[in-house]
């Protein structure tokens, strides 16, 4: 009886903590599985756990997937009014661990810039707290609850490290980038003003490529 009853409580505090488990709302999206299947329906992303929940609509069965399955998926994000896309990076976790992870998309070209959801509980935009890549004081939640990525070469950099790792390979590249971040203001520690910096190096990069693909 015991047993039992400790069971019974083990698979309640499961189902409870699932359920209280940090996750979106059920969206109108889809997904793209890693065998090339589409399905169009209901989402919803479990950040927590970076699984993805799908169904058809409201009176369909729940079908759960993990990064073994899914490619990519996007959803619309009514409070905020767009889309939001999602795709599959794999990378380097710690010095011995790499593994998949569902990354949300903030840019994507030659170079992308990603974000991914830290779990933070503070949702507060009116807090006035200090925060490195802001700057004023006032942190809002799109800085505090989300790390921040760039995708360069193959390879997926902490965008804390974005002076050292990511800005020389931008000077290499012959396309002002100096004189870019003088003239408007930019610095490189900065989530908006490397967004920024990485629109002008796609554009520039891009334009380069062209160029070079054209015979006289």
């Amino acid at each position: 009886m015991k047993k039992l009853l400790l069971t019974a409580i083990v698979v309640v505090g499961a189902m409870a903590l699932a359920g209280a488990a940090p996750q979106t709302d059920w969206s109108s999206g889809l997904i793209i599985t890693t065998d090339d299947a589409i399905l169009q329906g209901e989402i919803r992303y479990n950040y927590a756990y970076d699984i993805v929940m799908y169904r058809s609509n409201e009176e369909a069965n729940l079908q759960t997937f993990s990064t073994s399955h899914v490619t990519s998926f996007r959803y619309y994000d009514k409070e905020q009014d767009r889309v939001r896309y999602f795709q599959k990076y794999t990378y380097q976790k710690s010095e011995h661990i790499a593994q998949p992870a569902f990354f949300e998309v903030v840019l994507l070209g030659n170079i992308s810039y990603l974000r991914k959801h830290n779990g933070a509980t503070y949702f507060d935009a009116t807090d006035s707290r200090r925060f490195a890549v802001k700057r004023s004081d006032r942190v809002s939640p799109e800085v505090m609850c989300y790390d921040y990525y760039v995708q360069l070469n193959g390879e997926i950099i902490r965008a804390r490290k974005f002076k050292r790792e990511v800005l020389p390979w931008l000077l290499s590249q012959n396309i002002a980038i100096k004189d870019h971040m003088r003239q408007h203001g930019l610095r490189s520690s900065h989530v908006d003003d490397q967004i920024r910096l990485i629109q002008y190096a796609n554009h520039q990069l891009h334009q380069a490529h062209l160029s070079a693909s054209i015979t006289p």
